[in-house]
């Protein structure tokens, strides 16, 4: 369909986007890579009246290891570059393999970390990655920041607790010591759809045995869930043990659409949650 016309304003740097937010006439969207705002502007469900382009501010993209633990990510870092990454590769290899599974290459190579959680997609890898690493998120105004964890952070379909003037700045998650272990995994019809279910798991392993663990599902709410009693149960099991720890997840009520039943994605939930639990443990104790 045809697109009505629209401002287009292109600024230089994050809070002079927040002014330009501050001051909009009518309803206004911050552009970045694109590759969710387009569509849905192509499809109708979006109809703006001015469009805001952060996509050439300077000093906001890239992958750096702060030195205390902690890893930064820039709001305007592509997909593809946590994919690449040797930084993100070593520290914190979840993230690498989760963007690995974002679409195609060329949402890859254009579609941008910041864009993506302020999108909060359910179905979303990203989302969901942050959710399970306990990230941090630093959000401005331009004249103010505050820090929200990413469990605060996504609040239903599309909807985050980000103000209206409000932009995602900097992004970051703890790297992994050692004894810890990683898995990631998503069904889809196709790779590169929308995940049908998405896991991801982390464990801290000692002699062969799991002393923490962290597990998430996509796919299956209207945001990223934590599954504290999975986590809880799998508490001193080995790699073998854990699909007898997982019994059926409790509370879930995924939706029905033409890509799946509820049924469907309550038994892919327990199978990826199981899997990237199983090599997480595995990963951890090699």
């Amino acid at each position: 369909m045809f697109v009505k016309p629209f401002r287009y304003e292109r600024v230089a740097s994050l809070p002079e986007a927040c002014d330009a937010l501050r001051s909009a006439d009518g309803f206004t969207k911050v552009i970045a890579g694109g590759q969710s705002l387009l569509p849905m502007m192509n499809l109708g469900v979006l109809d703006l009246d001015a469009v805001i382009d952060v996509g050439h501010v300077e000093g906001a993209r890239g992958v750096v290891d702060d030195g205390d633990g902690y890893l930064a990510i820039g709001p305007l870092t592509r997909h593809a570059d946590l994919e690449r990454s040797d930084t993100m590769r070593s520290s914190q290899p979840m993230l690498a393999e989760a963007a690995r599974w974002i679409g195609s290459s060329r949402i890859r190579g254009r579609g941008t970390v910041g864009g993506s959680l302020a999108h909060s997609d359910p179905a979303a890898e990203l989302p969901l990655a942050m959710t399970v690493l306990g990230a941090e998120y630093e959000l401005t105004t331009g004249s103010s920041s505050r820090t929200v964890k990413a469990t605060d952070f996504h609040l239903s379909f599309f909807t985050t607790v980000l103000g209206d003037d409000e932009l995602v700045a900097a992004v970051r998650i703890p790297t992994l010591g050692p004894g810890w272990g990683w898995g990631f995994l998503e069904v889809a019809r196709r790779r590169g759809d929308f995940a049908l279910v998405a896991a991801a798991a982390l464990a801290r392993v000692a002699e062969g045995r799991v002393i923490e663990a962290r597990v998430g599902l996509a796919g299956v709410a209207d945001r990223p869930l934590r599954l504290g009693a999975v986590e809880i149960a799998v508490e001193g099991a080995t790699a073998d043990e854990i699909d007898g720890r997982v019994g059926a997840i409790e509370g879930l009520d995924p939706p029905s659409d033409t890509n799946a039943t509820a049924e469907h994605r309550r038994h892919l939930a327990r199978v990826l949650a199981v899997r990237a639990l199983t090599g997480a443990v595995r990963r951890g104790g090699a």
